[in-house]
C-alpha cells in the first residue's frame, strides 16, 4: 500500500522539521473541532493509497476539508473515513507538583462511511479525467457527512463557517482581515506539539488566498482550516490547499469555502442545517 501525504499545489516542496512553521501549540479546547482524518482508496491501477489530512467539524454530522484529500475515495466509491479527535495531555509530576504537557494524543477515533459533496465544476472535470485531474485552488473544498448520531462528538464544539455575505464583506477590506491557521500534523512535525496555530501576516486574494507569511504550511497540513475573525468570533474562511512553487518563488494556497460551501450544503438532508447557509 502506498502512503500519500496530500498537500502540494504544484511543482515543489520545501520540507521542514515542523508543520505550520513559526507557530505555537494550539492548546485551547476551542480548537478541538480541528480533526485528523484518514481514507484508504484505490487508484486507477487498483493499488490502495492511504491519505492523511485535516478536517473541521461544522455540524455534528459534517466535516469540511480539501477535495484533494478525498478525491480517490470519491472516484472509487470507497468512502470509509477514519476520524481522530485528539487533545493535549498533561501530567502532574510527583517530585515537584508541576503540571507538564507530555504530547498530543487521540481522545477517541471513529470510522464512518461518508457521503462526499464536491463542487459541480470539479465533479465534471473528475468525470472526464478521473484521478489525473489536478484540482484548482479555486475549488479544492469538500463536505463529508453521515447519517446517525455520534455520541462521542457531542462534547466537541462545532466550528462556525463564514457565510456568503460575510465572505463578500471581507473581500472588500481584505488586507485588514485577521486569518488564523490551525493544523494537526504527525507527518512533518517531529515534536510533541502536534496541533499548532499561527496568524498569517502576508497574504493576498487571487480567487484563493495566496500567502507568503512567516508561517508556512507543510506536508500533512492539507484540509486544515483557516479561520477569519469576525466580531470577535473565529469562523472557517478557507482550507489548506498546499504549497505552490515556480522556479522564482513559492507560496501557500488556501481555498476559500465560498462560493461552494452553501451550494454543497443543499445536498445535505433537511435534518442537517448549517446556520451560515440558511
Amino acid at each position: 500500500m502506498k502512503i500519500l501525504w496530500p498537500v502540494l499545489l504544484a511543482f515543489g516542496l520545501n520540507t521542514a522539521a515542523y508543520a505550520l512553521t513559526n507557530s505555537t501549540p494550539a492548546l485551547s479546547t476551542q480548537w478541538m473541532n480541528v480533526l485528523q482524518i484518514a481514507s484508504s482508496a484505490p487508484d486507477s491501477k487498483g493499488e490502495k493509497i492511504a491519505g492523511y489530512c485535516n478536517a473541521t467539524l461544522i455540524h455534528k454530522n459534517v466535516l469540511i476539508t480539501a477535495a484533494h484529500c478525498v478525491k480517490l475515495a470519491y472516484l472509487s466509491g470507497m468512502k470509509t473515513i477514519e476520524i481522530e479527535v485528539g487533545h493535549y495531555k498533561s501530567v502532574t509530576r510527583k517530585f515537584d507538583g508541576q503540571t507538564v504537557r507530555i504530547g498530543y494524543v487521540p481522545k477517541f477515533k471513529l470510522t464512518k462511511i461518508v457521503n462526499i459533496e464536491l463542487p459541480n465544476s470539479l465533479i465534471d472535470k473528475l468525470q472526464i479525467r478521473g484521478e489525473k485531474e489536478s484540482i484548482s485552488p479555486k475549488e479544492d473544498v469538500a463536505l463529508l457527512w453521515w447519517n446517525g448520531e455520534s455520541l462521542e462528538l457531542n462534547n466537541v464544539p462545532v466550528a462556525e463557517i463564514i457565510g456568503p455575505n460575510e465572505h463578500a464583506a471581507i473581500l472588500k477590506n481584505f488586507s485588514q482581515a485577521s486569518f488564523t491557521s490551525v493544523t494537526i500534523n504527525k507527518i512533518a512535525n517531529m515534536s510533541l506539539d502536534t496541533k499548532r496555530i499561527s496568524l498569517l501576516n502576508d497574504f493576498s486574494w487571487r480567487n484563493y488566498i495566496n500567502s507568503r507569511s512567516y508561517s508556512r504550511v507543510e506536508e500533512g497540513d492539507s484540509g486544515a482550516p483557516l479561520f477569519v475573525t469576525v466580531a470577535g468570533k473565529y469562523k472557517v474562511f478557507a482550507v489548506v490547499k498546499g504549497r505552490g512553487s515556480t522556479i522564482f518563488s513559492n507560496w501557500d494556497a488556501f481555498t476559500a469555502i465560498n462560493p461552494h460551501v452553501c451550494q454543497l450544503a443543499k445536498n445535505l438532508p433537511t435534518s442537517i442545517q448549517i446556520p451560515a447557509c440558511k
